[in-house]
């Protein structure tokens, strides 16, 4: 796929994923949503502090839309919601920690790059 035409997919999954996550579709998984803003990270960023091959810094165009990181973020939020089965499939304290940590990292990535537009 081109740049554009992964944007357009990143963007629609997480449009589907920005109601409750007892609203989304059924064959969304919390998993494709958490990779999608990863992958809008990893662009922003423009370095690879998720440790994601070379080839994904450049998957999207940039600069990318405020619009698409908004979603991103609220989309996220979603995703691991508290109750929801992300949030509970973690087996060791240590697991769900590093996890978090991740999520945070990328939710941090993704604010940052909605700030040039605010």
């Amino acid at each position: 796929m081109t740049p554009d035409a992964r944007l357009g997919v990143v963007s629609r999954l997480l449009r589907s994923a920005t109601v409750p996550l007892s609203e989304w579709p059924r064959d969304l998984w919390d998993t494709e949503v958490i990779a999608a803003a990863a992958v809008m990270a990893v662009n922003i960023s423009g370095d690879d502090p998720f440790d994601a091959e070379q080839e994904v810094t450049a998957w999207l165009p940039k600069p990318l839309p405020a619009e698409l990181l908004s979603l991103g973020l609220r989309a996220i939020k979603e995703a691991t919601a508290e109750g929801g089965p992300w949030a509970q499939s973690w087996t060791t304290d240590k697991s769900r920690a590093d996890a978090l940590g991740t999520i945070a990292r990328i939710r941090s990535v993704l604010a940052s790059g909605m700030r040039p537009y605010e």
